[in-house]
């Protein structure tokens, strides 16, 4: 069994809203979704930030968005920032980071991102999400 799911299954979460997560590097999009639903969370995966974007503003399901930064088209800041300014009033959408840049440094209009470096830990990511739905 792969490290990333072990443990995900401990305490399923059941909420109606879907996380998304979203990063050009396919090959690790289904193992993390895999992980995400056995942790019971409704997982969305996008390997197109720019398609990502879209779903986010077109799905008022997606409440949380896991996104990596450097990314082909667009970068994870900038698809943060463009969500936010074009969320309907009234909608919220908690992002995170998910990183292999040990350097990530994010500005003060983005403090409030929590930023997870890959190889993640999971735990912490599980806990992170459950902590935002339930609020």
């Amino acid at each position: 069994m792969n490290s990333l799911l072990k443990g995900a299954g401990a305490q399923p979460f059941h909420s109606s809203s879907s996380i998304l997560l979203i990063d050009d590097e396919y090959e690790i999009l289904p193992e993390y979704q895999e992980f995400f639903e056995l942790a019971g969370f409704r997982t969305l995966t996008c390997a197109d930030p720019v398609q990502g974007m879209a779903m986010v503003l077109e799905a008022p399901d997606i409440a949380v968005v896991i996104t990596d930064l450097r990314m082909a088209h667009l970068d994870g800041i900038s698809m943060i920032k463009g969500v936010r300014a074009a969320l309907p009033e009234g909608r919220h959408v908690d992002f995170m980071i998910l990183t292999g840049d040990a350097s990530t440094q994010l500005g003060d209009d983005l403090a409030d991102i929590p930023i997870f470096l890959k190889p993640a830990d999971t735990d912490a990511l599980v806990a992170a999400i459950r902590t935002v739905l339930v609020c």
